[in-house]
């Protein structure tokens, strides 16, 4: 790889992210019953990194603290949550590439692997991750070894206090042609611990189960229309030690009627826990974004008991040149009947969303959403909440992103 060529300069460069976000919770996540109290507080996220990059080696490394505004005391020593988001080495060559260390694992439409912006942490994976990129085609393969303290003549067993799986493999391959085809196909073999070292007569041969998860992407973009069809499986042991068989399908379009307007919709479908079945039914989707499917309120992740199927359809409006709105309807059902007061009911109810954005500066961004529940009886059941629920349920907030590159530089 070039051995003899003298080594060149590179580009170097510092960026800050900024993100204090408020949010209004009255009925997030699951329904509020007429004794809880709404909640609101102003999280935020603050990152630096440091960047190199001279075409052959590029290297990132960024820091982060996460907190709510009031958390910590003024002269407080506790960094729990200040941690290492990025540290990671990359080298590349005619197409191929080898990049070691922390790093965000993001494919498709994130719905199994994300770096999940939204969540003011994000998701990241120790991990090495090998592949070969060309206009057509993109092949990776990811591998992680995760222990969780320096042992000395101890076994390898595994307490998942920080990533939840022992070892993971993982490899993605995508096809794109010029016409606006894509498909993409993924397999993530994870490994986990089911033994008890304190209990057990030989810890250090500790007892490992696998699940595998595989899917694929098929889809079909051109300037008017962008469609896309997903399907997953998991298979094999999970955490647990239980035995699984699951699966879940989604379908979503979108349809631009002018530059600035455009209709969009889509369903998606994960069935719940038979419970006729000595199986796990319900699928795991591992370490997605949750926040950009089956609404903005996050009642269902697709781990749901009775199962959740979605129907939405929404308008995106850029109204003027820099603001950017869109609304969503859901409703959901559940994939087995509910019995409500000896009746049986699927319906789960509606939700409606409202979401802005508006870049003050290129490094600003401003956005804001509201949202509310419209529930059906069955729905606290379906959410396993015993009480009378509230008659009103809803979710707002404000964002505020700021990223400039405050250094650059060549040496």
């Amino acid at each position: 790889m070039n051995a003899q060529e003298e080594e060149k300069g590179g580009d170097f460069s510092i960026d800050i992210n900024l993100r204090p976000r408020f949010e209004y919770r009255n009925g997030y996540a699951y329904p509020r019953l007429e004794t809880n109290e709404p909640s609101a507080f102003i999280s935020n996220r603050a990152r630096i990194g440091l960047n190199f990059d001279n075409g052959f080696l590029s290297a990132r490394v960024a820091a982060q603290d996460i907190s709510i505004w009031g958390q910590k005391r003024q002269n407080d020593n506790d960094g729990a949550r200040t941690t290492m988001h990025e540290a990671w080495a990359q080298m590349r060559h005619n197409g191929f590439f080898a990049k070691i260390g922390r790093q965000s694992l993001s494919y498709d439409d994130g719905r199994i692997l994300s770096e999940s912006s939204w969540t003011p942490t994000s998701i990241w994976h120790d991990a090495v991750k090998l592949g070969y990129e060309n206009p057509m085609n993109t092949l990776h393969l990811a591998f992680a070894y995760n222990q969780s303290r320096e042992q000395t003549n101890e076994g390898t067993f595994y307490e998942p206090v920080g990533q939840p799986y022992q070892n993971m493999q993982m490899a993605w391959y995508q096809h794109r042609t010029p016409a606006g085809f894509t498909a993409s196909v993924l397999f993530i073999n994870l490994g986990f611990e089911t033994g008890d070292p304190a209990t057990t007569d030989t810890p250090a041969n500790s007892e490992k189960v696998y699940m595998q998860t595989m899917g694929t992407n098929i889809g079909y973009k051109t300037k008017i229309w962008n469609v896309m069809g997903t399907f997953y499986y998991q298979t094999g042991t999970n955490s647990n030690d239980e035995k699984v068989s699951a699966y879940m399908l989604a379908l979503r379009g979108r349809y631009a009627l002018q530059p600035r307007l455009a209709l969009y919709g889509g369903t998606e479908f994960h069935p719940g826990q038979d419970p006729d079945s000595k199986k796990i039914t319900r699928m795991d989707l591992l370490y997605r974004s949750n926040h950009g499917f089956m609404g903005s309120m996050d009642y269902f992740k697709g781990y749901d008991y009775y199962g959740v199927w979605d129907k939405y359809i929404g308008v995106n409006w850029n109204a003027w040149k820099k603001l950017g709105l869109d609304l969503r309807y859901h409703h959901f059902s559940s994939e087995r009947s509910i019995d409500v007061n000896g009746k049986d009911r699927k319906a789960l109810g509606s939700e409606i969303d409202f979401t802005f954005t508006y870049p003050i500066r290129k490094y600003i961004m401003l956005e804001g959403g509201y949202s509310f529940m419209l529930a059906t009886d069955a729905m606290p059941i379906a959410k396993d909440r015993s009480g009378t629920p509230d008659s009103w349920q809803d979710w707002a907030y404000v964002s505020l992103t700021i990223n400039p590159t405050i250094f650059k530089g060549r040496f």
